[in-house]
């Protein structure tokens, strides 16, 4: 026979298991907007803006020509967990040498926006 209090006790338990389970391990960022501008056989361009705390998924970036119209403070995370923070300015542009895939997120104050150049 099931009691109210027991049925209480294992309603909440039962609740706890659910808000804990969807959390990740680590905070994951909210996705950032990135959408593709330009698209054939030998090129395609995106436009990404990330607000402070979004972020995009782990992807290979390896070659892919960047120009930030917009700077900010940038934490790259790698598949082997390792993290690394760099800051962007204002029109600058550069070429990614990075040949490992890895996540982006806007770790700084103000609003990062980036328009990136991949070669097919």
């Amino acid at each position: 026979m099931i009691t109210f209090n027991g049925f209480s006790c294992s309603a909440i338990i039962l609740m706890s298991f659910a808000f804990i389970a969807p959390l990740p391990a680590g905070a994951q960022p909210k996705p950032g907007m990135s959408k593709t501008v330009f698209e054939n056989d030998k090129v395609a361009v995106l436009d990404s803006v990330l607000k402070p705390g979004e972020g995009l998924p782990s992807s290979d970036r390896g070659g892919m020509i960047y120009y930030y119209l917009s700077g900010g403070k940038v934490e790259r995370t790698f598949a082997d967990g390792t993290k690394e923070t760099v800051t962007r300015k204002s029109g600058q542009s550069l070429v990614n040498s990075e040949k490992r895939p890895y996540s982006v997120a806007n770790t700084g104050s103000t609003t990062l926006h980036v328009i990136s150049i991949k070669l097919k």
